[in-house]
């Protein structure tokens, strides 16, 4: 019995006390870490589905065989929107990535915050006489 009731101490006091008061710690340093990483990799992921240096390499290189000059004209113009095209979506991944990144950060204080705005104005609003 005395076993049991060491473990069950144990665990509350040491395991979830402990889980709690080191949870923000892992979150800012290897959480976020983790979090910038996956958000690389991701880009990183994006630019070879988007396969910039094959079209960079073929840039003026005619499409479908087309030597004459409105052939080579109409390759390159359009090599070129297909270029800004990518890249304003890979910018735009971009700055969705780093939106994530933000909300990584700031969504734990903000809970924290909205959780004591919440049991704050519970405790007020209790003790208010109803009108």
């Amino acid at each position: 019995m005395l076993k049991s009731t060491g473990a069950l101490a144990r665990l509350l006091f040491i395991d979830l006390l402990g889980s709690l008061a080191w949870f923000p710690i892992w979150w800012y340093t290897t959480g976020l870490k983790k979090m910038i990483s996956w958000c690389i990799d991701g880009l990183h992921y994006r630019i070879k589905q988007y396969s910039f240096k094959i079209w960079l390499k073929n840039f003026f290189v005619p499409m479908y065989g087309q030597y004459d000059w409105q052939g080579r004209a109409i390759s390159v113009f359009m090599r070129l929107v297909v270029i800004i095209g990518r890249g304003i979506a890979l910018a735009a991944e971009g700055v969705i990535y780093f939106v994530l990144i933000l909300c990584w950060m700031i969504i734990p204080p903000l809970a924290f915050f909205l959780a004591l705005q919440n049991i704050v104005s519970g405790m007020f609003m209790s003790q208010m006489p109803s009108l």
